[in-house]
């Protein structure tokens, strides 16, 4: 692991899931330039697979330096990122861009239908009962 550079810290994260049992955890340490550890964190979550273990580990270091006042940071991380670039370099582009809930209610509707339902569901159209919700969102 190289150093960051002055001013810099670097975070590593990693998360675990047993299928067996869903028993599950997350971790990051969070490191200066001089490669001391300013802190570390070992977390667990509702999670259902190593990969949601680990974007929760990012989440949850990202908060903990908005909460320290840290402004430049190194996270570094296997699974979700290996992942990432792997189903997003399949594609001739790809971008990732913030929208507020308002500009994206179609997936928050879906989401909060997913939740009172405990339900999976893949359609190959929309529902019928969401198709209002199409129409109006951007």
């Amino acid at each position: 692991m190289d150093a960051p550079s002055f001013s810099w810290i670097k975070c590593n994260t990693d998360g675990a899931f047993d299928v067996i049992s869903g028993e599950n955890g997350a971790r990051y340490v969070v490191r200066d330039f001089t490669r001391k550890a300013t802190f570390c964190a070992s977390i667990v979550f509702d999670v259902h697979s190593a990969e949601e273990a680990e974007t929760r580990a990012i989440w949850a270091v990202l908060k903990k330096a908005v909460e320290q006042h840290l402004s430049q940071i190194i996270i570094e991380s296997d699974a979700i990122f290996k992942h990432i670039l792997f189903f997003s370099t399949k594609l001739s582009a790809c971008f990732f861009s913030f929208q507020p809930r308002v500009c994206n209610s179609v997936a928050h509707e879906l989401a909060l239908w997913a939740k009172k339902n405990s339900s999976t569901v893949y359609w190959s159209k929309p529902p019928v009962w969401i198709l209002p919700t199409v129409e109006e969102d951007h």
